[in-house]
């Protein structure tokens, strides 16, 4: 009997020995197919045992249904459409390759949300994370892509506008961000209306036009006849507000459009973009936890971004969430859920066994199960025959990745395969912890609390074999299980307040007793630089100084060094978005003549271009001509620097007798050009004695780096640097950390013995996002 479940469009059943001929047969399903719900299950025509095999749709070659085999259902269910099958072995097919009980990695049949090792949760929820920035990371397969999708998913149900793209080398992020959101501006105008998207479409206009010079020239022509001499000049004609837009103004103009509706900025594949793409990255979710617009920052990348954002700003302002192996009992639902829901019986121990031969990695259980449907179900027999057929169509791949590891990579494959500790392995060490870590950014091995492990029991196999080696004994004991409660996340930054915006604020003394922050000591020159490692706390001094100048109605320019961009272009922007202020200040003549200034900051690098033409023939009509044109190198006589431009805010500020506060954060990300340009500047400032201050912050080593850049193209460094007001942010001692733990605790009523807080300080061992790190762990596997 053929049956269509009740409650749909196409209720009904026929005997299957007298199944609905002619108009009658196309119509039901005809009838099926066009509801939104309905997906179609194609039973296999070449079942052994079930007669003849009978074609429902004359055209529709995708719908076939075996006389006497099976029931299709179509049905209906709150997570979404469902088929459901009732089963025999052997009669699941696939469609274009994807499995009609378990879907696909992008789109799975049953999904989980998923945890930490810790127990803390990785999926995104509807509630938001505090932090603006959220980084995906783990081995190749292990889910990031999934959870992107899974925030695309979140943002359409909520109705959040959500942007994404995928980093590539071959091109900037600037790019892609302004094709994704182009694409969507008729979407956003329908939503918001055309009159607020167009500072936004603006924006995205001028996002890759940083790069783009305008041109002015002039040509003189002599003769009227059939030969006439031409001479021309173009130049650079660059203005101060033709620099283009940046990822942080898009950001900015998307946040505006509904302060009340989050925005997602989605990045794929983080660990193929460039260095200068993985430098924007970070300013970007820097920009995003300052700015405190609802826009979040959601990215994925392999095993070793955390790395490479490290290395490409020195900051990492990610909150990073970890994709590792999958539970036991997260990998079953996965498996058996979908099975229940299509009707497929299976056995318990056929379970078991797919999940023990998947090893935490869900879409190597996909593989696996759907290869034991196909050899006749899920039972304990048809497990062990689908893990013997998979890993043997594997081997391809496993040789393969074999073939691709280097020397010592595979001396330490090898090792972990057969259970040899990596001590013995021969070889110089370091050269053995790089191939294991690059291992483990490749998803072949996991780390283990005691001895890594091949992520692949197929490969380890494959290798053992292939290798002649004893296979190590296997432990029946699985530590995948979460090893805590997910339990108070929401709440840890409540408690805690940001990084940059504590609950309780610790007042910094340098070694002499000294205050270091500069609304409890006056500066000491007219250059203030903050030093010390990472995590002591150095822009949060420049919010200190910030929140200075914002009580006491002075101007303060914040920008901060990067790669991609020099530091005058930073200013430039910066001052110009700032013109406003500055009017209301100081008055309109002064922004004028700033303005102006800015405009010749940013000019003064042109590459006038010359040309000579000679045109022999009939003007109108036709003309050969000849011509010469060449660029010259040297810059505008007429132009300024930053120095000119520290000159005219210096005036300004002095003829009111109010301070002006120029802000360079992250001066290690500068480059040699921006840090001369730096000690110029403090130079000039220092010379000029007018309320200017230029107030920065970089670690030990940019010390160093501004003493080379001293002394220019001779690398011999000058005393300038010697008279900067130096404040080296030391580690915490215990005494100044546990306040910043404690009262916090206390003031929300969280319940803590003064043991507890004493051990997180010791183990923070000085530094203050290592304390905020650990404490916030402890509240979000607090079960209360």
């Amino acid at each position: 009997m053929v049956s269509f479940g009740s409650g749909s469009a196409c209720a009904g059943s026929v005997p299957s020995n007298s199944a609905p001929r002619g108009a009658a047969r196309s119509a039901a399903i005809t009838r099926c197919l066009r509801m939104p719900s309905t997906v179609p299950v194609i039973p296999s025509a070449r079942q052994e045992n079930c007669g003849r095999s009978a074609r429902w749709c004359r055209g529709v070659d995708r719908i076939s249904y075996s006389e006497g085999c099976r029931q299709v259902l179509f049905g209906r269910s709150g997570a979404g459409v469902h088929p459901v099958v009732m089963w025999r072995p052997g009669a699941v097919r696939r469609l274009g390759g994807m499995s009609q009980v378990f879907g696909t990695p992008r789109l799975p049949a049953h999904a989980v949300a998923r945890i930490d090792r810790l127990g803390r949760a990785v999926t995104l929820a509807p509630v938001l994370p505090e932090r603006r920035a959220i980084l995906f990371t783990g081995p190749p397969g292990a889910g990031k892509t999934r959870e992107l999708d899974h925030a695309q998913e979140l943002a359409a149900r909520h109705g959040w506008t959500a942007i994404r793209v995928e980093a590539s080398a071959r091109e900037p992020l600037e790019h892609r961000f302004t094709r994704a959101i182009g694409a969507d501006l008729s979407k956003l105008r329908r939503e918001f209306g055309g009159f607020r998207v167009r500072k936004l479409r603006r924006a995205v206009r001028d996002l890759t036009q940083r790069q783009r010079k305008v041109q002015h020239g002039a040509e003189v022509r002599i003769g009227g006849g059939p030969v006439q001499f031409v001479t021309k000049k173009q130049w650079d004609a660059t203005p101060a507000d033709n620099l283009g837009t940046t990822l942080h103004d898009v950001a900015d103009q998307l946040g505006d459009l509904s302060p009340d509706r989050p925005v997602l900025l989605m990045v794929d594949n983080v660990d193929a973009a460039s260095p200068y793409d993985l430098a924007g990255l970070n300013e970007l979710a820097e920009h995003l936890e300052r700015s405190g617009r609802p826009v979040w920052l959601v990215a994925a990348g392999g095993t070793m971004t955390t790395s490479q954002l490290l290395a490409a700003s020195q900051r990492m302002p990610f909150e990073v969430r970890e994709l590792g192996p999958m539970s036991d009992a997260e990998l079953t639902s996965i498996l058996t859920v979908p099975l229940d829901r299509a009707g497929v019986p299976y056995e318990q121990a056929g379970v078991d066994a797919l999940v023990r031969s998947a090893n935490g990695d869900p879409e190597r259980l996909r593989t696996l199960a759907d290869t034991a449907l196909e050899l006749g179900g899920i039972t304990a027999e048809g497990a062990a025959a689908a893990t013997d057929r998979v890993h043997s169509r594997s081997a391809v791949l496993y040789q393969a990745r074999w073939d691709k590891s280097s020397n010592p990579q595979k001396a330490v494959l090898a090792a972990v395969a057969a259970g040899q500790p990596l001590g013995e392995v021969p070889g110089q060490w370091q050269q053995i912890d790089q191939a294991r870590g690059e291992l483990v950014a490749r998803g072949l091995i996991r780390e283990n609390a005691e001895q890594p492990l091949v992520a692949d029991p197929g490969m380890q196999s494959w290798l053992n074999q292939t290798l002649d080696q004893p296979a190590p004994h296997v432990s029946t004991q699985r530590a995948l299980a979460p090893i805590a409660e997910a339990g108070r996340a929401a709440t840890a930054g409540q408690i805690l307040g940001t990084a940059r915006e504590p609950s309780y604020t610790v007042d910094r003394q340098d070694a002499e007793g000294r205050p270091i922050s500069l609304d409890q000591r006056v500066p000491g020159g007219t250059t203030v630089l903050f030093t010390g490692e990472p995590g002591m706390g150095k822009s949060r001094e420049l919010d200190r100084a910030q929140g200075l100048a914002a009580r006491e109605g002075w101007i303060a320019v914040r920008v901060e060094a990067s790669p991609r961009e020099p530091l005058e272009n930073r200013l430039i922007r910066a001052i110009s978005q700032d013109l406003d202020t500055v009017r209301e200040h100081f008055g309109a003549g002064a922004a004028r003549t700033l303005k102006k200034d800015l405009d010749q900051l940013a000019g003064r690098s042109r590459h006038p271009q010359s040309g000579n033409e000679v045109r022999v023939g009939v003007p109108g009509a036709f003309q050969v001509v000849a011509k010469e044109q060449h660029e010259t190198d040297e810059v505008d006589e007429v132009g300024s620097t930053l120095n000119e431009l520290a000159d005219r805010l210096g005036e300004i500020s002095a003829a009111k007798g109010e301070p002006l506060l120029l802000m360079v954060d992250n001066l290690d990300n500068a480059s040699d050009r921006d840090l001369v340009a730096v000690t110029e500047l403090a130079a000039r400032l220092e010379q000029n004695r007018q309320p200017v201050f230029l107030i920065a912050a970089g670690s030990d080593r940019t010390t160093s780096r501004l003493l080379a850049a001293s002394g220019g193209q001779a690398g011999i460094e000058t005393d300038v640097v010697s008279r900067f007001d130096i404040r080296k942010l030391e580690p915490f001692t215990d005494a100044e950390l546990r306040p910043a733990l404690a009262e916090p605790l206390r003031q929300a009523a969280v319940p803590h013995t003064p043991e507890a807080v004493d051990h997180l300080v010791r183990a923070a061992n000085g530094n203050p996002a290592r304390l905020r790190a650990l404490a916030t762990t402890a509240l979000e596997m607090s079960p209360t």
